[in-house]
């Protein structure tokens, strides 16, 4: 018998968290789904109802040719936001006493249980918000429509995520290289770890205090390499120019940039899941 991980075993218990915890689930969906109709719609109808012109390196724009920019901007807001509200509802099952003693004792390894929250948290919410996604962008294209029966609406179109390899035109993506949109993801999946962190640290309110820290430690951290830039490069007109410059290219920067955010990723995770294993003893605050 294997005492770490099991798939079977792990598949009961992921199924016993959604079976339990379905109407909770279906709960944050329906609220999630909620708010981006009414802040896609929102945009759409707030778009064709101002419609305006503008010139651009000797080009003529319509506001209509960045809608897609701003919604995809609106997603991703609310992509990183309710990532990180749905990732602090990791440690749920486990918020009382008799709770957590329950979900402690079920036949499964600490691994398996810890693995199987994370799971959900992180790549079933992924799963969810895609499909509330295409769920609002069907509702604000019939609502628009409806609106504005003359116009032609259109899906959301994420392919206007990245822009293509050469393009130097009026911005309409979200990230103008492929590098940048790599470094974008993996800074996501750091900030979601340091929620899945906080989570295993804090049993109420786990995020407005996991917020509160991180910011407290963002501006700690930014005020320290401000000073050691300072002083590291005094005689330097642009020390913290210096200093990027210093990592070679720019695809050597990001790519330094992504290792970094996904290296401190792993190690949240690992410290949470320790955490998650001692549980059972330690006092939560």
């Amino acid at each position: 018998m294997n005492n770490t991980f099991n798939i079977s075993r792990f598949a009961l218990v992921l199924g016993k968290d959604f079976q339990e915890g379905w109407k909770r689930y279906s709960l944050q969906f329906l609220v999630m789904l909620g708010i981006m109709i009414v802040v896609l719609t929102w945009i759409s109808l707030y778009a064709y109802s101002n419609i305006y012109t503008y010139e651009h390196n000797g080009v003529t724009y319509s506001s209509i040719d960045t809608l897609d920019l701003r919604l995809l901007l609106a997603g991703t807001v609310m992509f990183l936001g309710f990532g990180i509200v749905f990732t602090s509802t990791l440690m749920e099952p486990m918020r009382s006493k008799i709770q957590r003693i329950s979900y402690l004792s079920m036949p499964a390894t600490d691994f398996e249980k810890f693995f199987s929250r994370w799971l959900i948290v992180s790549v079933g919410y992924v799963v969810a918000f895609f499909i509330a996604l295409w769920f609002a962008d069907a509702l604000r294209i019939m609502i628009t429509s409806m609106r504005h029966p003359g116009v032609d609406v259109s899906f959301l179109d994420l392919s206007k995520m990245i822009a293509p390899e050469g393009y130097t035109g009026q911005s309409k993506y979200l990230s103008y290289s492929r590098q940048v949109f790599v470094v974008l993801l993996s800074l996501y999946i750091f900030i979601q770890s340091l929620f899945v962190l906080g989570a295993t640290f804090w049993e109420k309110a786990s995020f407005i205090k996991t917020f509160s820290a991180v910011a407290i430690i963002v501006t700690l951290f930014i005020l320290l390499c401000r000073w050691a830039i300072i002083h590291s490069y005094a005689n330097d007109g642009d020390g913290f120019g210096v200093m990027i410059e210093s990592l070679g290219d720019e695809n050597a920067q990001m790519l330094v940039l992504t290792c970094i955010f996904l290296f401190l990723a792993v190690v949240n995770w690992v410290v949470a899941g320790l955490r998650f294993r001692e549980s059972e003893i330690i006092q939560r605050w």
